[in-house]
């Protein structure tokens, strides 16, 4: 491959969007709503939340990934 087709187009940009941002955004309107408001709810723990969720077919994570969105989600201790 030549260098010319080789830099001819620039590599697409990268997502911010995780596997789990998409997942919520798959969510009914209503459903996300609750979701999201029970990631910023203080009396869930993380683990406790991310088992409830996994069952209701959210993708399986590691705590400390869980952890990390749901603070970027709103979430304060």
């Amino acid at each position: 491959m030549s260098i010319q087709s080789s830099l001819a187009s620039p590599p697409a940009p990268k997502s911010q969007k995780t596997i789990l941002d998409r997942w919520l955004e798959e969510q009914t309107a209503d459903d996300q709503e609750v979701i999201r408001s029970t990631l910023k709810n203080p009396e869930w723990r993380h683990v406790d939340l991310l088992e409830a969720l996994v069952k209701e077919g959210m993708p399986e994570v590691a705590d400390t990934t869980f952890g990390v969105w749901r603070k970027r989600m709103g979430y304060t201790k």
